[in-house]
Protein backbone atom coordinates (compact mmCIF):
# COMPACT_ATOMS: atom_id res chain seq x y z
CA UNK A 1 0.00 0.00 0.00
CA UNK A 2 2.08 2.99 -1.03
CA UNK A 3 0.57 5.77 0.67
CA UNK A 4 0.24 3.63 4.26
CA UNK A 5 3.82 2.13 3.85
CA UNK A 6 4.82 5.68 3.45
CA UNK A 7 3.16 7.20 6.30
CA UNK A 8 4.70 4.09 8.18
CA UNK A 9 7.77 4.87 7.39
CA UNK A 10 7.61 8.32 9.17
CA UNK A 11 6.33 7.10 11.88
CA UNK A 12 8.59 4.66 12.51
CA UNK A 13 11.31 7.07 11.61
CA UNK A 14 9.70 9.72 14.51
CA UNK A 15 9.11 7.04 16.73
CA UNK A 16 13.04 5.66 16.80
CA UNK A 17 14.57 8.89 16.57
CA UNK A 18 12.59 9.98 19.76
CA UNK A 19 13.23 7.11 21.39
CA UNK A 20 16.77 7.61 20.34
CA UNK A 21 17.17 11.38 22.11
CA UNK A 22 18.23 11.47 25.31
CA UNK A 23 15.39 11.52 28.13
CA UNK A 24 15.00 14.04 30.71
CA UNK A 25 15.49 12.28 34.40
CA UNK A 26 12.83 12.95 37.01
CA UNK A 27 13.34 14.29 39.90
CA UNK A 28 12.92 12.62 42.96
CA UNK A 29 10.31 13.76 45.85
CA UNK A 30 10.80 15.58 48.83
CA UNK A 31 9.23 14.19 51.42
CA UNK A 32 8.36 15.88 54.93
CA UNK A 33 9.45 13.18 56.66
CA UNK A 34 13.02 13.17 55.49
CA UNK A 35 14.37 17.12 56.85
CA UNK A 36 17.84 15.40 57.42
CA UNK A 37 18.30 14.85 53.77
CA UNK A 38 17.03 17.64 52.66
CA UNK A 39 19.47 19.84 54.68
CA UNK A 40 22.15 17.87 53.74
CA UNK A 41 20.61 18.49 49.68
CA UNK A 42 20.21 22.35 50.78
CA UNK A 43 23.33 23.62 48.92
CA UNK A 44 24.09 21.25 46.27
CA UNK A 45 23.81 22.23 43.05
CA UNK A 46 20.97 21.05 40.48
CA UNK A 47 21.72 18.74 38.04
CA UNK A 48 21.94 20.14 34.50
CA UNK A 49 19.00 18.84 32.30
CA UNK A 50 20.57 16.91 29.35
CA UNK A 51 21.71 19.14 26.41
CA UNK A 52 19.87 18.39 23.36
CA UNK A 53 21.74 19.13 19.99
CA UNK A 54 20.15 20.30 17.86
CA UNK A 55 22.40 22.25 15.20
CA UNK A 56 21.41 24.90 14.26
CA UNK A 57 17.96 23.76 13.69
CA UNK A 58 14.90 25.79 15.49
CA UNK A 59 12.46 23.75 15.81
CA UNK A 60 10.18 25.69 17.74
CA UNK A 61 9.66 28.33 14.90
CA UNK A 62 10.80 26.47 11.81
CA UNK A 63 9.87 23.22 11.98
CA UNK A 64 9.31 22.95 7.75
CA UNK A 65 13.41 23.82 7.46
CA UNK A 66 13.73 20.44 9.74
CA UNK A 67 11.25 18.66 7.67
CA UNK A 68 12.68 19.85 3.85
CA UNK A 69 16.42 18.72 5.64
CA UNK A 70 15.20 14.63 6.36
CA UNK A 71 13.87 14.57 2.86
CA UNK A 72 17.01 15.50 1.60
CA UNK A 73 19.16 13.69 4.03
CA UNK A 74 17.20 10.56 4.37
CA UNK A 75 16.18 9.87 0.15
CA UNK A 76 16.33 10.25 -3.41
CA UNK A 77 14.80 10.88 -6.09
CA UNK A 78 12.65 13.60 -8.01
CA UNK A 79 11.42 14.67 -4.42
CA UNK A 80 14.43 13.86 -2.37
CA UNK A 81 17.42 14.74 -2.05
CA UNK A 82 21.09 14.87 -3.99
CA UNK A 83 24.72 15.02 -2.94
CA UNK A 84 24.80 18.79 -3.50
CA UNK A 85 21.49 19.22 -1.56
CA UNK A 86 22.59 16.80 1.00
CA UNK A 87 26.16 18.74 1.33
CA UNK A 88 24.40 22.48 1.90
CA UNK A 89 21.90 21.55 4.59
CA UNK A 90 25.43 19.85 6.48
CA UNK A 91 27.00 23.33 5.95
CA UNK A 92 23.83 25.80 6.72
CA UNK A 93 22.69 23.74 9.74
CA UNK A 94 26.56 22.87 11.30
CA UNK A 95 26.24 18.93 10.45
CA UNK A 96 29.83 17.54 11.05
CA UNK A 97 28.91 14.21 9.47
CA UNK A 98 26.37 11.28 8.74
CA UNK A 99 26.26 9.88 12.64
CA UNK A 100 26.01 13.74 13.81
CA UNK A 101 22.98 14.13 11.71
CA UNK A 102 21.01 10.87 13.12
CA UNK A 103 21.73 12.57 16.69
CA UNK A 104 20.55 16.12 15.62
CA UNK A 105 17.78 14.28 14.05
CA UNK A 106 16.83 12.88 16.83
CA UNK A 107 17.37 15.72 19.57
CA UNK A 108 14.89 17.45 16.68
CA UNK A 109 12.09 14.98 16.59
CA UNK A 110 12.17 15.01 20.39
CA UNK A 111 11.92 18.46 20.65
CA UNK A 112 8.84 18.31 18.26
CA UNK A 113 7.37 15.37 20.08
CA UNK A 114 7.16 17.59 22.88
CA UNK A 115 5.80 20.61 21.53
CA UNK A 116 3.08 18.95 19.73
CA UNK A 117 2.72 16.04 22.61
CA UNK A 118 3.51 13.10 20.86
CA UNK A 119 5.56 11.47 17.99
CA UNK A 120 1.97 10.77 15.71
CA UNK A 121 1.28 14.10 15.77
CA UNK A 122 4.61 15.41 14.32
CA UNK A 123 4.87 12.37 11.81
CA UNK A 124 1.38 13.60 10.77
CA UNK A 125 2.64 17.29 10.16
CA UNK A 126 5.59 16.12 8.54
CA UNK A 127 3.75 14.12 6.13
CA UNK A 128 1.33 16.52 5.83
CA UNK A 129 4.16 19.35 4.88
CA UNK A 130 5.53 16.84 2.19
CA UNK A 131 2.21 16.43 0.73
CA UNK A 132 2.44 20.24 0.18
CA UNK A 133 5.51 20.13 -1.47
CA UNK A 134 4.47 17.69 -4.20
CA UNK A 135 1.19 19.97 -4.02
CA UNK A 136 3.00 23.19 -5.07
CA UNK A 137 5.22 21.16 -7.62
CA UNK A 138 2.10 20.02 -9.46
CA UNK A 139 0.94 22.86 -9.63
CA UNK A 140 3.84 24.70 -11.22
CA UNK A 141 3.91 21.68 -13.73
CA UNK A 142 0.41 23.01 -14.74
CA UNK A 143 1.19 26.49 -14.99
CA UNK A 144 4.02 25.59 -17.58
CA UNK A 145 2.11 22.90 -19.33
CA UNK A 146 -0.44 26.04 -19.57
CA UNK A 147 2.02 28.36 -20.79
CA UNK A 148 3.36 25.72 -23.35
CA UNK A 149 -0.12 25.16 -25.00
CA UNK A 150 -1.10 21.92 -23.55
CA UNK A 151 -4.55 23.05 -23.07
CA UNK A 152 -5.56 24.17 -25.76
CA UNK A 153 -8.94 23.17 -27.11
CA UNK A 154 -8.85 20.49 -29.36
CA UNK A 155 -11.37 21.38 -32.15
CA UNK A 156 -12.87 24.11 -29.99
CA UNK A 157 -13.11 21.73 -27.22
CA UNK A 158 -11.69 22.15 -24.05
CA UNK A 159 -10.21 19.82 -21.44
CA UNK A 160 -12.62 20.49 -19.16
CA UNK A 161 -15.53 20.52 -21.60
CA UNK A 162 -14.41 17.13 -22.72
CA UNK A 163 -13.97 16.25 -18.76
CA UNK A 164 -17.49 17.08 -18.15
CA UNK A 165 -19.11 15.15 -20.47
CA UNK A 166 -17.41 12.17 -19.61
CA UNK A 167 -18.54 13.03 -15.93
CA UNK A 168 -22.35 13.47 -16.76
CA UNK A 169 -21.82 10.38 -19.80
CA UNK A 170 -20.23 8.30 -17.16
CA UNK A 171 -23.18 9.39 -14.28
CA UNK A 172 -25.39 7.73 -16.54
CA UNK A 173 -26.52 10.05 -19.16
CA UNK A 174 -27.17 9.41 -22.76
CA UNK A 175 -24.42 10.16 -24.28
CA UNK A 176 -25.12 10.32 -27.84
CA UNK A 177 -27.92 13.21 -26.50
CA UNK A 178 -25.33 14.66 -24.28
CA UNK A 179 -22.37 15.52 -27.38
CA UNK A 180 -25.27 16.04 -29.41
CA UNK A 181 -26.56 18.91 -26.87
CA UNK A 182 -23.16 20.21 -26.68
CA UNK A 183 -23.00 21.02 -30.56
CA UNK A 184 -20.45 18.34 -31.31
CA UNK A 185 -20.92 15.53 -33.85
CA UNK A 186 -19.86 11.72 -33.56
CA UNK A 187 -16.89 11.90 -35.62
CA UNK A 188 -15.79 15.44 -33.89
CA UNK A 189 -16.32 14.00 -30.55
CA UNK A 190 -14.20 10.48 -31.43
CA UNK A 191 -11.33 12.59 -32.84
CA UNK A 192 -11.37 15.30 -29.61
CA UNK A 193 -11.11 12.62 -27.21
CA UNK A 194 -8.40 10.53 -28.99
CA UNK A 195 -6.31 13.56 -29.02
CA UNK A 196 -6.88 14.41 -25.35
CA UNK A 197 -6.14 10.92 -24.44
CA UNK A 198 -3.02 10.42 -26.26
CA UNK A 199 -2.28 14.19 -24.79
CA UNK A 200 -2.43 12.59 -21.24
CA UNK A 201 -0.75 9.72 -22.29
CA UNK A 202 2.43 11.75 -23.68
CA UNK A 203 2.42 14.17 -20.33
CA UNK A 204 4.94 12.66 -18.22
CA UNK A 205 4.56 15.10 -15.67
CA UNK A 206 0.89 13.83 -15.23
CA UNK A 207 -0.38 17.54 -15.49
CA UNK A 208 -2.79 17.33 -18.07
CA UNK A 209 -4.68 13.61 -15.98
CA UNK A 210 -4.01 16.01 -12.68
CA UNK A 211 -6.23 18.66 -14.59
CA UNK A 212 -8.71 16.54 -16.01
CA UNK A 213 -9.34 14.82 -12.67
CA UNK A 214 -10.26 17.52 -11.06
CA UNK A 215 -12.38 19.31 -13.96
CA UNK A 216 -14.21 15.89 -13.61
CA UNK A 217 -14.45 15.83 -10.25
CA UNK A 218 -15.73 19.72 -10.29
CA UNK A 219 -18.46 18.79 -13.07
CA UNK A 220 -19.85 15.36 -11.00
CA UNK A 221 -23.66 15.16 -10.24
CA UNK A 222 -23.10 12.32 -8.00
CA UNK A 223 -24.60 12.10 -4.64
CA UNK A 224 -20.90 12.39 -3.74
CA UNK A 225 -19.55 15.24 -5.47
CA UNK A 226 -19.62 17.83 -3.23
CA UNK A 227 -17.13 15.32 -1.13
CA UNK A 228 -14.77 15.22 -3.93
CA UNK A 229 -14.60 18.64 -4.77
CA UNK A 230 -14.55 19.21 -1.26
CA UNK A 231 -11.17 16.76 -1.21
CA UNK A 232 -9.53 18.59 -4.26
CA UNK A 233 -10.23 21.92 -2.75
CA UNK A 234 -8.33 20.96 0.42
CA UNK A 235 -5.74 19.44 -1.64
CA UNK A 236 -4.71 22.12 -3.61
CA UNK A 237 -4.62 24.31 -0.38
CA UNK A 238 -2.92 21.66 1.35
CA UNK A 239 -5.71 21.69 4.69
CA UNK A 240 -7.68 19.42 6.65
CA UNK A 241 -11.07 18.62 4.88
CA UNK A 242 -14.22 20.67 6.26
CA UNK A 243 -16.97 17.97 5.62
CA UNK A 244 -17.80 15.54 7.65
CA UNK A 245 -17.34 11.82 5.97
CA UNK A 246 -20.61 10.30 5.11
CA UNK A 247 -19.31 6.78 6.62
CA UNK A 248 -17.12 5.43 9.39
CA UNK A 249 -13.76 4.62 7.49
CA UNK A 250 -14.08 1.37 8.69
CA UNK A 251 -17.17 1.15 6.26
CA UNK A 252 -15.47 2.37 3.41
CA UNK A 253 -12.38 -0.01 3.48
CA UNK A 254 -15.10 -2.62 3.34
CA UNK A 255 -16.27 -1.19 0.25
CA UNK A 256 -12.68 -1.26 -1.27
CA UNK A 257 -12.20 -4.82 0.03
CA UNK A 258 -15.40 -6.15 -1.47
CA UNK A 259 -14.62 -4.24 -4.46
CA UNK A 260 -11.00 -5.66 -4.53
CA UNK A 261 -11.85 -8.84 -4.05
CA UNK A 262 -14.59 -9.53 -7.04
CA UNK A 263 -12.44 -7.93 -9.12
CA UNK A 264 -9.95 -10.23 -8.33
CA UNK A 265 -12.39 -13.07 -9.19
CA UNK A 266 -13.74 -11.39 -12.56
CA UNK A 267 -16.75 -10.21 -11.51
CA UNK A 268 -18.44 -7.32 -13.21
CA UNK A 269 -17.13 -4.08 -11.73
CA UNK A 270 -20.08 -2.28 -12.56
CA UNK A 271 -22.49 -5.22 -11.01
CA UNK A 272 -20.23 -5.27 -8.17
CA UNK A 273 -21.20 -1.51 -7.44
CA UNK A 274 -24.28 -1.85 -8.40
CA UNK A 275 -24.46 -4.48 -5.35
CA UNK A 276 -23.08 -1.82 -3.34
CA UNK A 277 -25.77 0.70 -4.15
CA UNK A 278 -23.10 2.74 -5.91
CA UNK A 279 -22.39 4.09 -9.63
CA UNK A 280 -18.97 4.32 -10.77
CA UNK A 281 -19.17 8.34 -10.26
CA UNK A 282 -20.28 7.46 -6.47
CA UNK A 283 -17.22 4.92 -6.10
CA UNK A 284 -14.71 7.33 -7.95
CA UNK A 285 -15.69 10.48 -6.20
CA UNK A 286 -15.56 8.63 -2.60
CA UNK A 287 -11.95 7.36 -3.51
CA UNK A 288 -11.13 11.13 -3.87
CA UNK A 289 -12.48 12.19 -0.25
CA UNK A 290 -11.61 9.06 1.73
CA UNK A 291 -7.82 9.03 -0.39
CA UNK A 292 -7.42 12.53 1.14
CA UNK A 293 -8.58 11.57 4.49
CA UNK A 294 -6.68 8.90 5.03
CA UNK A 295 -3.61 11.03 4.17
CA UNK A 296 -4.63 13.93 6.52
CA UNK A 297 -5.03 11.26 9.26
CA UNK A 298 -3.62 8.00 9.39
CA UNK A 299 0.05 9.88 10.84
CA UNK A 300 -1.61 11.08 13.77
CA UNK A 301 -4.16 8.16 14.38
CA UNK A 302 -1.84 5.40 13.40
CA UNK A 303 -3.46 2.36 15.55
CA UNK A 304 -6.73 2.54 14.46
CA UNK A 305 -5.87 2.98 10.80
CA UNK A 306 -4.02 -0.23 11.09
CA UNK A 307 -6.32 -2.32 13.55
CA UNK A 308 -9.05 -1.79 10.67
CA UNK A 309 -6.97 -3.21 8.17
CA UNK A 310 -5.98 -5.91 10.15
CA UNK A 311 -9.63 -6.64 10.98
CA UNK A 312 -10.94 -6.59 7.75
CA UNK A 313 -8.05 -7.93 5.54
CA UNK A 314 -8.34 -11.08 7.69
CA UNK A 315 -11.96 -11.61 7.41
CA UNK A 316 -11.64 -10.93 3.74
CA UNK A 317 -8.90 -13.26 3.33
CA UNK A 318 -11.02 -15.79 5.70
CA UNK A 319 -14.05 -15.12 3.48
CA UNK A 320 -11.97 -15.66 0.12
CA UNK A 321 -9.01 -18.76 0.56
CA UNK A 322 -6.55 -18.14 -1.81
CA UNK A 323 -7.39 -15.08 -3.42
CA UNK A 324 -4.91 -11.98 -2.47
CA UNK A 325 -5.22 -8.80 -3.26
CA UNK A 326 -3.57 -5.61 -2.41
CA UNK A 327 -4.97 -2.17 -1.54
CA UNK A 328 -2.91 0.68 -2.89
CA UNK A 329 -4.30 4.73 -1.46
Amino acid sequence: MGLFDKLKGIKNAVQSATQAAPQQQAQPEQHQHAPQQAQQHAHAEPEPEPQLDIAGFDPDNDEEAFYNAVLHMESEGQFGGTDESRAEIMQRYGIRNRSHWQDVKAAVYHVLAHKYGDFNEVSQREMNWRQGQMQAHMQAQTQKAAAGGAFKPVEGVTLEAWAALNAAIIGGGNAEDLIKGAGIDMARWQRVSAEWNAAMARDTTFAITTAYGNAFQAASQGKYGNLAREAAAARAANRDLQIESPMPYENYYRLMLEQAYAAKQGKDPIQSLKDSGLTVVDWTDLGAYYGYLFNRDAGRNWAKYQAIHEKLDAEFKAKNPGVDVDISF
